[in-house]
């Protein structure tokens, strides 16, 4: 069982649980120090039998999260399917939170909970069996932050149930086709791997409905030895379509392409178009006028209302002037061109294919959006064959066919991916895109757009010390965001979020819980904010003299706030710059700590490489920095940068990836963590090490995690053999120095976690995903699963203070909100039993020697919980308590006044204390 969800006032909850910790501190230090001199003693007897041993993997699996938001930003759609007998009806793929289905465009549903995937590339609805829904996984927009899957998924039932169908090694899933009348008639197309090449790749069909399936297109471009870099490559599809009136006629599109961690190449001699008119028994390459020679992504479309009319866009990467070998050698080489690439044309057939022609206008710029991997996609009106779509980062609309092109609507939309039109009522269209869900009925020229969502993409997060404290998140393509980690009138909702930053949010860090720093991508705008007065001091970024090299900036590039000086600030490019005062000055205090390899610096496709992803400071030791970079390097110095060592030569079994992070211990200096990341070799492993002396050796430490990248690790500052890391997949813990690892995703769904944050004061583990959003769950319990703790037959956990929140909002809310969950309202109350108790445990709370409340727990083995609602209980007439058996009606009921309270447990005759403290809301009208 799971508890803790959404509690009122006053509310209490038992079960099996990991609960969401309430906030420690007072306005005074005795009241601070409170959580650390909570003392936990046996009063009545120990037992002396061993004590069954906890079943940990049980008590991990119930660990609850609070999904706290934020929801306008939504996430990525890629792909929309509507159900044919009410397309109110329908179903949006996410590009990394999974499958979600609406019966109205306002109420969604997560539906597709699968422990091992989270990203999808094509959801389809089978058009005479509209139960039958299939998910291809695996994003099949090529960006860097797409993630993969694992083949395609069936549902029988809409959606209520999945079964993997196969195409295991699929990687990415452009597209899926369903038979008009057949619906175990599919075809899939399939991009493979996105960092490696595989075999796999190309156009599948069924004809049982998944059973089993045959590759119908693919190709091989052979390496020919004339090329430098070249090699053998496989062909996927990235589309294809279905001709209206005969499903025996085929189009379909493969995309030669090839990305590394440092480059994008973005087309070859293999991307073309193909046409099959026997159901994909045999396929002819269409040229007809179409640009041969290097080609990226093409898209295509075709209109039942003009069924031999075919539209193309195409990413055209040749060069004027260059020969397909001089340009080919380029691309091998991923090597910005020497000279002007074509720009990108929508092309048109009105013969099925035979002959093609140009019809988007020659403006010096092409129609297809930037960068074309990212969009690639032209949707053509069912009803209307001169009416087009080009979706990009503004997309672009057509009324004559493609000559003529201008905005296609206004107020919503930006990096478009998805658009789906009513087959019956062209004004009904459900857009998807970077930022959400899109739904008009007058063919776009307004918009209601769905901000219920919880889906933001973090990929770095930050928190403060106010009281209650806020989360700081960057996400992608919007910007960054705050919110409360909980809030003092109910369920988080929309209008507690605030934007902080722009573009592409990355680092936000927090100095004295008052000045932000923040940055978009590749350090764009970095500045400081101030919280209290809402001054922004920008760009102050560090750039050298112009006749100098520049440095060069990750995506998502570092950002510390010294722990020992707030006014000390640290960035990191290729080299790691010092500010002595809130990045107004900076010093470099390093040299370059990458390899600074030329064939990898001048890499293309939106990607700067060779440079500092992970930096940190030592809580423990002023100017003792890690630092990791991209391409495998990490250093240590112990004098604020005089000096710098490279250590990860050291490290035995070092697979040279990107280092996700290093994390400096809290409780020894010579002690630190590194974690490598091959998501961008499609290598899928979990790489993390620890060194006890500064980096000379190295201990794996990966134990029994499973197979899933990391991107983060965290050593908890109470408990020296408490780590936490963040997987593509979740959340793990281990209780002994990463010796073994437990399962910690609890209720999270499966989502890549990108950050982790452990709130110092509150002992709350923040979670920031790529794709759902923040989750927050509270490990002060879990800070005390010690080996001597695990053996006791009962152990009551120490209790986190708790503050009566003064209500003080007279906000209005939205009426479709998403209810952002906050912390238990109440004193948490932790103990685990070995076995099952003879009897329910009795939980007492005193005031000195008077007793003011009695309340019953559970008897289950395992982690227990009792929320005390903070109010004393007398006896008298009062009101009905109804079914709650820890607040009967006979009592009168009064708030418990700040101070400290003992609080005992009784199981089975034996009891145990521990201390509990309540305090007012002292910070209600304050910013800090």
């Amino acid at each position: 069982m799971r508890f803790v969800s959404k509690l009122a006032q006053g509310a209490f909850a038992l079960g099996l649980v990991a609960i969401l910790g309430v906030n420690v501190g007072s306005a005074d230090a005795a009241a601070q120090q409170v959580t650390e001199n909570v003392i936990v003693t046996t009063t009545r007897g120990v037992r002396t039998a061993v004590a069954q041993a906890p079943d940990l993997d049980a008590i991990f699996a119930d660990v609850h999260y609070r999904d706290i938001g934020p929801t306008r930003q939504s996430g990525r759609f890629v792909s929309i399917a509507a159900d044919p007998r009410d397309t109110n009806t329908f179903y949006a793929a996410t590009a990394s939170g999974g499958l979600w289905k609406t019966p109205d465009g306002i109420h969604y549903e997560s539906i597709f909970a699968v422990d091992d995937v989270f990203s999808i590339g094509a959801v389809t609805v089978a058009p005479t069996a509209p139960d039958t829904v299939w998910v291809g996984t695996g994003e099949a927009n090529n960006s860097r932050s797409s993630y993969w899957g694992n083949g395609i998924y069936k549902s029988t039932d809409a959606g209520g149930t999945w079964t993997h169908m196969g195409l295991l090694d699929s990687g990415h899933i452009g597209r899926i086709v369903v038979h008009p009348s057949n619906p175990d008639i599919v075809y899939v197309a399939v991009l493979g791997h996105l960092y490696s090449d595989n075999p796999e790749r190309g156009l599948y069909k069924t004809t049982n409905g998944g059973q089993s399936w045959d590759l119908i297109l693919t190709g091989v471009i052979e390496a020919t030895g004339r090329f430098e870099n070249e090699t053998t490559r496989h062909l996927g599809v990235v589309e294809v379509v279905m001709h209206p009136g005969d499903p025996d006629t085929l189009y379909a599109a493969t995309y030669d392409k090839v990305r590394r961690p440092w480059t994008f190449n973005p087309g070859g001699p293999g991307s073309r178009i193909y046409k099959s008119t026997d159901a994909g028994a045999h396929w002819t390459m269409l040229e007809g006028g179409l640009p041969m020679g290097m080609l990226g992504r093409i898209g295509l479309a075709v209109s039942k209302a003009a069924p031999e009319t075919v539209f193309a866009v195409i990413e055209d990467v040749n060069v004027d002037d260059m020969s397909d070998d001089e340009r080919y050698q380029e691309l091998l080489n991923g090597q910005p061109s020497a000279g002007t690439e074509n720009i990108d044309f929508i092309w048109r057939s009105t013969n099925g294919g035979e002959n093609w022609e140009a019809v988007s206008p020659d403006t010096g710029r092409g129609v297809g959006g930037g960068p074309p991997y990212y969009y690639g996609r032209i949707i053509a009106d069912p009803n209307n064959a001169d009416s087009l779509f080009m979706l990009s980062s503004c997309s672009l609309k057509s009324i004559d066919g493609g000559r003529e092109w201008v905005r296609a609507w206004q107020g919503i939309g930006g990096d478009d991916h998805a658009l789906w039109i009513d087959p019956n009522d062209s004004d009904y269209m459900v857009l998807g895109y970077d930022h959400g869900i899109g739904i008009s009925r007058d063919g776009g020229q307004t918009w209601y757009h769905a901000d219920n969502l919880s889906l933001a993409q973090f990929y770095s997060i930050g928190i403060d010390d106010a009281y209650p404290y806020n989360v700081y998140g960057g996400i992608q393509d919007n910007g960054s965001k705050r919110g409360p980690s909980t809030s003092r009138s109910g369920n988080i909702a929309f209008e507690d979020w605030e934007r902080v930053g722009g573009g592409d949010g990355m680092y936000n860090v927090v100095g004295d819980s008052r000045y932000l720093y923040n940055e978009e991508q590749f350090a764009g705008e970095f500045g400081r904010l101030d919280l209290l007065t809402n001054e922004r001091s920008g760009n102050l970024r560090y750039n050298r003299p112009q006749d100098e090299e520049q440095l060069r900036w990750n995506w998502n590039a570092p950002i510390v706030v010294s722990p020992h000086d707030p006014d000390v600030i640290y960035h990191a490019g290729n080299v790691v710059l010092r500010s002595t005062f809130r990045a107004e000055n900076w010093t470099e205090i390093s040299p370059d700590l990458t390899t600074n390899d030329p064939a990898k610096i001048q890499g293309i496709g939106n990607i700067r490489y060779c440079t500092i992803v992970s930096l940190d400071e030592s809580t423990l030791v002023a100017g003792l920095l890690w630092a990791g970079t991209d391409d495998g390097n990490v250093w240590v110095t112990k004098d604020t940068g005089a000096n710098w060592t490279q250590v990860n030569a050291n490290i035995t079994g070092n697979p040279g990836y990107w280092v996700s992070r290093v994390e400096p211990s809290h409780h020894d200096p010579a002690t630190a963590y590194v974690t490598f990341t091959g998501y961008r070799r499609d290598d899928f492993g979990a790489f993390i090490y620890k060194t006890t002396d500064y980096g000379e050796t190295w201990t794996d430490i990966s134990a029994n995690l499973p197979d899933e990248p990391i991107n983060v690790v965290r050593e908890d500052h109470r408990n020296p053999n408490l780590l936490f890391v963040g997987t593509e997949m979740g959340v793990y813990v281990s209780l002994d120095g990463g010796g073994s690892w437990y399962n910690m995703r609890g209720d999270m769904p499966t989502v890549p976690v990108h950050d982790l944050k452990i709130h110092r004061r509150e002992n709350d583990l923040v979670v920031g995903t790529h794709g759902r959003g923040f989750f927050i769950t509270d490990i002060s319990w879990i800070q005390e699963l010690t080996a001597e703790n695990l053996s006791h037959a009962v152990h009551l956990f120490g209790v986190e203070t708790a503050i009566r929140w003064k209500n003080t909002s007279r906000s209005e809310r939205s009426a479709q909100n998403f209810a952002g969950e906050s912390a238990p309202t109440g004193s948490v109350l932790n103990y685990m039993l070995a076995s099952p108790a003879a009897s329910a445990p009795t939980i007492r709370i005193y005031d000195g020697e008077r007793l003011v409340r009695e309340l019953t727990g559970s008897n289950d083995a395992g982690m227990n919980q009792v929320i005390w609602d903070m109010d004393f209980g007398r006896g008298g007439s009062g009101g009905s308590g109804g079914d709650n058996p820890n607040r009967p009606g006979n009592l009168v009921y009064s708030p418990a006044p700040e101070g400290l309270y003992r609080v005992v447990l009784e199981v089975d005759g034996q009891e145990y204390s521990a201390s509990a403290r309540v305090l007012d809301d002292h910070w209600w009208d304050k910013q800090f």
